[in-house]
C-alpha cells in the first residue's frame, strides 16, 4: 500500500515544505525512501511507497491537475482507448497520470468509470476545487478533517495527527461501535478519532472555498438478472471473471505472493495464478506461494491438501511455521493499523509478512471474502418465495437447514422487507434482549447506554432484488468488513506490501448477485458453482474438500500464552479503566475465570472477547494523550 497526504490551506496561506513532509512520513512503509511532493502555493501533496510499477514515479501533476493515489486501476486498457487520443497518454503511464486524464476528460464523472483498489486526492488548479474519492469497497483507507482553515487529507490518521491542531481523541461512539462490530451505517463515516473522518467507500468528496460535498458515485443493481442456459455456461462465465479478477491483481514490476491455506478460496487463486505464469499471460515475474503448515494432527494440519496443490501447479509453497500468540506485535500492529482490531495469532501473521518481503514480494493476494461471497444459504428464501418446492426440498436437506430454521429466517426476510425500521429495530431488541454487548457487567455504565443507543441506531439500507443478492450485497457493504479490509491494508503495508482480495472484484460480485442463487450452491452444495469452474485446474482433492482447517485451538492457546502480558495491560493501569470505559474491579475478577474457561473451550468466542478488551486497551495507549484523559 502506498501512503498519500494532502493540504490546502483555504485561506491562501502558502505550505510549508517542512510541514508536508513531516506528515508524509507517518504514511506507507516506514522506511520507504521512494516519495513525491508538489506544492503549489496553498495546497501540498504527497505521495510514499508504492513499490508497484516504476511508471508510478512519474510527477503527480502539471500546470492544471495534481493527482496523488494510492492503489491501483483496474480497467486501465479501457480508459486508455477512450483517452489516449485526445490526451497522448503512452500505454505505460503511471496510474495516477491516466486518472488525471480521465478527469480532464470527464470531469468529477471520472470516478464512476474507474475500477480498481484505489483512494486519491485531486487538485484542480483552474477551478480550484479538490476531488477525493474511494473504490467501491473501501480497499484502501481515505480519511481527512478540517482545522484552523485547513482541509487535510491522508490515508493514515498519523499523518493528520502530525499536522497543528489535529486531535488525537478517541472516538467513543466509534468504539462503541467496534463493541458491536460496526451494525451502525454512520461507522463507515467515522474513524477512531473524534476529529478525523473516514471517507465511505463508492464515495467522492469535493472541497472548495465555499464548503464540502459528499456524493455516492456508484452502487451495485441487485435487481439485475443474468441467466443463461444450462450450468456449465455459468461455470464458465464465473472463471472467467475470476481469471480476469486474478490477473488484474498481479499487475506488479515484482514477484507477488499467495497465501494458500489449503482451501478452495485461496487455492483457486494460486492455480490460477500459476496457470497465468505458465502461459506467460501473467503482468509480474514470479508468483509465490505460503502456507500457515500446522503440526501434523492438529486440527490446522492441511498439508494433505497443500502438498496436492503444488504437485497439480508444479510449483512450491513456502510453509510458516503455525504459533500461538500476538502481544508481542498487538501494539504495533494497532499503531499502524489505527484500530483496535486484534487477531490471536499475529505471530504467525508477521512471519509471514516478514517472509513475504524478504523474498522481494510487493503484493499479497489471500482467499479472504471467498466464504462470505461464496457460500450463503439465503437462496433457499428465494425458492420458498417462489414456491419451487422440491428443488428447496432437496436444497435445504443438503445445507442441514430445519423447516423450523427455515421458516424463521423467511419471515424475518420478510419483516426486513415490509416492516417499518422502527419496528425492526424494536423486533432486533427483542430478540437479542438476553446477549447484548450493553449487559455486560465489564463495561461501565456509561458505556453501556452508548452501546445500547449505538444498536438502535440506523443499520445499512435495505435493498432490492432475491434474498441471495441481498446477503451477498451486504457481506460487501457491511462496516465490520469496510473496516477489516483497511486494517489488512495497513497490517501488509507495514511491510511495504499491498494486500488484494480477488474474491471482492466489483465486476465478480455483481454478477453473483445476478445469477440465481441456487446455481451458486449446484445441488445444495455450497460453492458448487466455483468447484465446477475449478475442475482441471484444481486438483481434485481440493475441489471435492467440505472440512476446513480449525484454528480455534491454537486461537485460545493464545490466551494461555500471552495471559502475563494481558493480565498486565488490563490491570490497574489500564488506560480503558480510567478513561470510563470498563469497570476494572469486575473485569479483574472475572480474567481469571475466562482463562481457564477458554482452556478447555470448543469455540473461540470468549478468547475473542479478551483480544477485544486488548485491542481497545492498545489503541487508546497508543494515540490517546493526558488531553484526552481531562476531556
Amino acid at each position: 500500500m502506498s501512503g498519500v497526504f494532502g493540504c490546502w490551506h483555504l485561506d491562501g496561506r502558502p505550505v510549508s515544505v517542512a510541514t508536508l513532509e513531516n506528515c508524509l512520513a507517518r504514511v506507507g512503509p516506514s522506511d520507504s525512501r521512494d516519495i513525491d511532493t508538489l506544492i503549489t502555493g496553498p495546497v501540498g501533496l504527497g505521495r510514499k511507497g508504492s513499490g508497484q510499477l516504476d511508471a508510478e514515479r512519474q510527477p503527480l501533476g502539471d500546470a492544471r491537475i495534481a493527482c496523488a493515489l494510492d492503489g491501483r486501476v483496474d480497467n486501465r486498457d479501457e480508459l486508455l482507448d477512450a483517452l489516449a487520443s485526445r490526451w497522448a497518454l503512452e500505454r505505460d503511464c503511471a496510474d495516477h497520470c491516466l486518472i488525471a486524464a480521465a478527469y480532464r476528460q470527464y470531469g468529477d464523472a471520472c470516478v464512476e468509470r474507474i475500477k480498481g483498489d484505489f483512494a486519491f486526492g485531486l487538485f484542480d488548479r483552474d477551478l480550484n476545487r479538490l476531488l477525493l474519492a474511494r473504490d467501491r469497497l473501501g480497499l484502501r483507507p481515505l480519511c481527512y478533517t478540517s482545522v484552523n482553515g485547513s482541509f487535510v487529507f491522508a490515508s493514515e490518521a498519523k499523518a493528520l495527527h502530525a499536522w497543528p491542531g489535529v486531535s488525537t481523541a478517541p472516538d467513543d461512539v466509534m468504539l462503541a461501535d467496534f463493541v458491536l462490530q460496526f451494525l451502525s451505517s454512520d461507522s463507515q463515516r467515522r474513524t477512531f478519532f473524534r476529529d478525523i473522518h473516514s471517507l465511505p467507500p463508492a464515495h467522492a468528496l469535493i472541497v472548495t472555498t465555499t464548503g464540502v460535498t459528499l456524493r455516492r458515485y456508484f452502487e451495485f443493481d441487485t435487481c439485475r438478472e443474468v441467466r443463461f442456459r444450462d450450468f456449465r455456461e455459468y461455470a464458465c462465465a464465473f472463471h472467467e471473471l475470476f481469471v480476469a479478477s486474478v490477473r488484474r491483481r498481479l499487475r506488479s514490476a515484482h514477484p507477488v505472493a499467495v497465501s494458500v491455506s489449503g482451501g478452495l478460496d485461496s487455492a483457486y487463486i494460486f492455480c490460477v495464478a500459476q496457470d497465468l505464469v505458465r502461459r506467460q499471460a501473467a503482468p509480474c515475474p514470479a508468483v509465490l506461494g505460503f502456507n500457515y503448515s500446522g503440526d501434523p494432527g492438529t486440527p490446522s494440519d492441511e498439508r494433505e491438501y497443500v502438498d496436492a496443490i503444488e504437485r497439480s501447479c508444479g510449483a512450491s509453497i513456502e510453509r510458516i511455521a503455525q504459533r500461538p500468540g500476538f502481544m508481542e506485535f498487538a501494539g504495533d500492529e494497532v499503531w499502524h493499523s489505527e484500530s483496535p482490531l486484534v487477531e490471536g495469532l499475529a505471530r504467525q501473521r508477521q512471519a509471514m509478512l516478514n517472509r513475504v518481503s524478504a523474498l522481494g514480494a510487493t503484493r499479497l493476494l489471500t482467499g479472504h471474502w471467498g466464504d462470505q461471497v461464496m457460500s450463503d444459504s439465503d437462496y433457499l428464501i428465494d425458492l420458498c418465495r417462489t414456491c419451487r418446492w422440491r428443488s428447496l426440498r432437496r436444497h435445504s436437506r443438503a445445507w442441514g437447514m430445519s423447516s423450523r430454521r427455515l421458516a424463521i429466517r423467511f419471515v424475518e426476510d420478510v419483516a426486513s422487507r415490509r416492516l417499518p425500521s422502527g419496528l425492526v429495530r424494536t423486533a432486533r431488541r427483542l430478540r437479542r434482549r438476553g446477549e447484548g454487548a450493553w449487559r455486560s457487567p465489564w463495561y461501565t455504565d456509561r458505556f453501556r447506554r452508548l452501546l445500547r443507543e449505538r444498536f438502535e441506531d440506523e443499520r445499512l439500507s435495505q435493498v432490492g432484488g432475491t434474498s441471495h443478492a441481498r446477503a451477498i450485497y451486504q457481506q460487501s457493504r457491511r462496516g465490520y468488513h469496510v473496516q477489516c479490509m483497511e486494517w489488512n491494508a495497513r497490517l501488509a503495508a507495514m511491510h511495504g506490501i499491498a494486500i488484494a482480495f480477488p474474491y471482492l472484484d466489483g465486476d465478480l460480485l455483481q454478477f453473483l448477485m445476478a445469477i440465481p442463487g441456487d446455481i451458486q450452491s449446484h445441488d445444495g452444495v455450497p460453492r458448487g458453482l466455483m468447484r465446477e469452474a475449478m475442475r482441471g485446474l484444481v486438483p481434485d482433492a481440493v475441489v471435492t474438500r467440505r472440512s476446513k482447517g480449525e484454528f480455534t485451538q491454537l486461537a485460545n492457546q493464545s490466551i494461555e500464552f500471552d495471559f502475563s502480558r494481558i493480565a498486565d495491560i488490563l490491570g490497574p493501569t489500564s488506560m480503558s479503566v480510567r478513561l470510563g470505559y470498563v469497570d476494572g474491579p469486575v473485569l479483574w475478577r472475572l480474567l481469571d475465570e475466562w482463562r481457564a474457561t477458554i482452556r478447555g473451550s470448543s469455540n473461540a468466542r470468549l478468547a475473542n472477547r479478551v483480544i477485544d478488551l486488548c485491542g481497545m486497551e492498545l489503541l487508546l495507549r497508543r494515540f490517546a494523550g493526558p488531553e484526552e484523559e481531562l476531556a
